[in-house]
C-alpha cells in the first residue's frame, strides 16, 4: 500500500494479531486514522486463525452492513470472543498473500484451507459463485451427472497469491467457473461452449493443479487438456500439477472422504504489481 501511495486510503476494517512484528510508526499510523488495532497474544493460534475468529464473530455486520458490528475487548483473546458467539450467517474470506515467502507459512496456510473445510458437515454443494472462480450450479450439458441442489451452504476460504488462487474441492461434484479457458486451447471431452470476448483479459492463466493435501483420493476431470477418469492421487504416488484449463467451466468429481486442493494461476497482468 505504501509503494502506491494509499496506505492512508484504502484503510483495513480492522489489524488483528499477537502484534509482534508490527512496527511502532505503522501502529500509530492506523491508529491515527481510526482504524482499530487489536492485541490478540494467544500464542497457540496464528495471526491468520486470529482474523478468521474475529471475521466469525462479525459475519452478521459483513452481511448487513447497517448492523453496527459489536465490539471486542482488546485484554481477551478473538478466539474465545468468536466462540461466545453464534455467527448469524455464511460468508466467504479471500485470504490475500502468504504463499510467496517461507515453506513453513505457506502449509500453515494449506492447512487453513483444510481445516476450514472441514469444520461444516461434508456437502456436494458447489462452491460460492460470488468468491473468485467459483462456479454457479447451473446446470450445462456434460458428460457428469448433474449436480444435486445444495444441502448445506458453507463456508468458503480462498487463498489468493501473487501467483495463484486456490481453494477446497469438498466431495461429491464440483464445477469451478475459469472464464477465458476455452480461449486457451482445445478439450478433448469438454462441451462446446460461447468463448468471452477477446477484447476483455481474462483473469487465469491455463496451469491449474489437484492437490491430495489431506490423503489419497480418487478424481475425475472434464474442461482440463488432460482429463483424468476415476484417477487415484495421493502423495507418494501421483499427483495432478501442471495440467492446463481448456474450458470455461471446469468440473471435478471427487471421490474421498477429505477434500483436495485445487488451485490455478492467475494471468500476467495480475501479478505481483503489474497493474
Amino acid at each position: 500500500m505504501r509503494k502506491s501511495g494509499r496506505e492512508s486510503i484504502e484503510l483495513p476494517d480492522a489489524i488483528v494479531g499477537d502484534l509482534d512484528s508490527i512496527s511502532p510508526d505503522v501502529r500509530k499510523h492506523y491508529e491515527d486514522l481510526q482504524v482499530p488495532v487489536i492485541h490478540d497474544p494467544d500464542q497457540y493460534s496464528t495471526d491468520v486463525t486470529k482474523c478468521l475468529c474475529y471475521l466469525r464473530s462479525r459475519t452478521q455486520s459483513v452481511i448487513e452492513p447497517s448492523q453496527p458490528a459489536p465490539s471486542i475487548d482488546s485484554s481477551r483473546d478473538s478466539t474465545a470472543a468468536a466462540e461466545e458467539k453464534t455467527p448469524p450467517g455464511d460468508i466467504d474470506v479471500l485470504l490475500l498473500g502468504g504463499l510467496g515467502g517461507r515453506v513453513d507459512q505457506a502449509f500453515s496456510l494449506i492447512n487453513h484451507l483444510y481445516t476450514s473445510s472441514t469444520s461444516t458437515a461434508p456437502s456436494t454443494s458447489t462452491p460460492s459463485p460470488s468468491a473468485p472462480s467459483a462456479a454457479s450450479a447451473s446446470a450445462s450439458s456434460s458428460s457428469f451427472p448433474p449436480p444435486p441442489p445444495p444441502n448445506n451452504k458453507q463456508n468458503q476460504l480462498y487463498l489468493i497469491s501473487e501467483e495463484s488462487i486456490s481453494f477446497i474441492l469438498r466431495r461429491g461434484h464440483n464445477r469451478i467457473y475459469t472464464p477465458g479457458g476455452s480461449l486457451m486451447g482445445p478439450s478433448p471431452t469438454a462441451s462446446p461452449q460461447s468463448p468471452p470476448s477477446q477484447t476483455q483479459p481474462t483473469p487465469l492463466a491455463e496451469n491449474v493443479g489437484i492437490i491430495p493435501i489431506a490423503g489419497p483420493a480418487v478424481i475425475t476431470t472434464q474442461g482440463l487438456e488432460w482429463d483424468v477418469r476415476d484417477w487415484k492421487t495421493h502423495f507418494g504416488g501421483q499427483v495432478s500439477t501442471s495440467n492446463h484449463v481448456r474450458s470455461e467451466v471446469v468440473e471435478v468429481e471427487v471421490d474421498a472422504e477429505v477434500p483436495v486442493m485445487f488451485t490455478v494461476e492467475l494471468a500476467g497482468w495480475l501479478k505481483g504489481g503489474a497493474v
